[in-house]
């Protein structure tokens, strides 16, 4: 990403991944004009609501860009005790949410044969078909019951 902006002044949250930020400008920058430095840092601290950063820092536009663009392959946030980027690693699923994404596969699946299954049995009711009609229904119960197990099983 291409830019004249040398550095920038960013919020970070706890979990070091970045919130706001605004522009720094370079002279005060390189002259390390504290009063500059933290009128600016106050500045991005009142760019925010109720959230509360963890970090306010002057990074430059290689680790903003790291930051806001990843590298191509990688997302970035702050490491909390360098302060440098460093790439960002999903934790690992709660229970709970792996649970969820079960449910919702099942779900997901339920519906789809049994949309399947009302589409027959529209075809079966249209055509007299009571001997299907039957068939139909008893399939959808065991759809029913079996995803229903399904699911009681998964939030165990």
């Amino acid at each position: 990403m291409a830019t004249n902006v040398k550095y920038y002044c960013m919020g970070f949250l706890a979990d070091g991944t970045p919130s706001v930020r605004t522009f720094a400008d370079r002279k005060p920058i390189e002259k390390n004009d504290v009063e500059y430095i933290n009128d600016l840092k106050e500045q991005v601290k009142n760019m925010v609501d109720d959230t509360e950063l963890a970090a306010i820092e002057i990074i430059t536009a290689a680790e903003y860009n790291l930051y806001v663009n990843g590298d191509g392959e990688n997302n970035y946030v702050r490491d909390m005790s360098s302060g440098k980027p460093i790439i960002y690693v999903p934790p690992e699923p709660t229970k709970e949410e792996k649970q969820l994404v079960q449910v919702n596969s099942i779900a997901a699946d339920t519906n789809a044969e049994a949309q399947a299954l009302k589409d027959a049995m529209l075809t079966a009711i249209l055509n007299g078909d009571t001997e299907l009609q039957a068939e139909l229904k008893q399939e959808y119960q065991e759809l029913m019951n079996n995803s229903n197990t399904q699911m009681q099983e998964a939030v165990k």
